[in-house]
């Protein structure tokens, strides 16, 4: 496993201060198949963070390019390396995350990146507060030439009740960001982990079991970048996808207001999103505190303004 010792003598005094004998173990997984034109920059975006208790697993599918070549490129920054086929990228992400043995779990796809202050942030956060069990951070999207192309404005509030309910899709509340996603293990652990009875929506499913068991915690920073490509898993099977997210969240009351169907094509809804709040916790630094806090407040379940949504729809 890769180590890397921080010298924190000389940090900025606009920083948080870090206490590092005692910074939690983050275990990353990075699942990947056939993808030599991506994964390179998705692994520099983790390992080049230098955090001190970093524990990466790379699952690959048996790859046919040269992705292989560029793992063993970097296979000294990796805990393990498994190569061989599997069942889909939820089976290959089950076995990363069952010998997975860090404090804080997370997967980011083979194409998507962190951002540089990722892991310090999320380790602060919980390393600071007992009471997080899963967190959050703003969504933000990529082009295939890593050109940024959207950033919401803030974490929109998505409720537990919500999550639950299963809001949080397509439609309604708008997605979960997987891959901003940070978790500690025992709440993994306590819900079950992943369920390989779905074939896509797995995520989905995962959310709703953690809220069940605690409240989601929503970071105000960019922790990562979902690229959008047309051939990635979601868009190209999305009927099914949604299939398997009706089957999960049937027998609950899931369209809490008239007209999220009706308005749907033209994204009418975002402007319903927009004026209804929930309570929310969300995490932020406070520059009076020199230091992360939480702040519960009422606020809009989108992650946009009005304005934004304006920008959208007429620029």
């Amino acid at each position: 496993m890769y180590q890397h010792s921080c010298n924190l003598k000389n940090k900025s005094k606009l920083e948080p201060k870090f206490v590092e004998m005692h910074l939690p173990k983050i275990s990353i997984v990075t699942v990947c198949y056939n993808m030599e034109q991506f994964i390179e920059k998705t692994i520099l975006s983790v390992i080049s963070q230098n955090y001190p208790n970093l524990e990466y697993i790379i699952i690959d599918g048996g790859s046919t390019d040269s992705t292989l070549s560029i793992l063993e490129k970097y296979k000294k920054y990796f805990k393990v390396i498994i190569s061989e086929p599997d069942n889909g990228m939820y089976d290959a992400l089950n076995k990363g995350f069952s010998i997975a043995t860090g404090d804080i779990l997370a997967w980011i796809n083979a194409d998507d990146i962190y951002l540089p202050w990722t892991f310090k942030t999320v380790s602060r956060i919980f390393q600071k507060y007992d009471e997080v069990e899963w967190i959050c951070g703003k969504p933000t999207f990529i082009n295939e030439d890593y050109f940024c192309t959207r950033i919401y404005p803030f974490a929109g509030s998505k409720s537990r009740i919500s999550i639950m309910n299963g809001y949080c899709r397509k439609g309604v509340y708008g997605y979960l960001q997987q891959e901003s996603m940070f978790w500690r293990k025992t709440l993994f652990e306590k819900s079950g982990g992943l369920n390989l009875n779905y074939e896509l929506a797995v995520d989905f499913e995962l959310w709703v079991k953690f809220a069940q068991k605690a409240e989601l915690y929503f970071v105000d920073t960019i922790l990562s970048s979902f690229m959008v490509r047309k051939e990635s898993l979601s868009s190209s099977n999305h009927k099914k996808y949604f299939s398997e997210v009706l089957q999960i969240i049937k027998g609950k009351c899931n369209v809490p207001f008239i007209g999220w169907n009706l308005f749907s094509k033209i994204n009418f809804n975002h402007l319903f999103c927009i004026l209804i709040f929930e309570k929310t916790p969300i995490v932020r630094f406070s520059r009076k505190k020199n230091d992360l806090v939480i702040k519960t407040t009422y606020r809009s379940v989108s992650c946009q303004s009005i304005y934004s949504l304006l920008r959208y729809f007429f620029i």
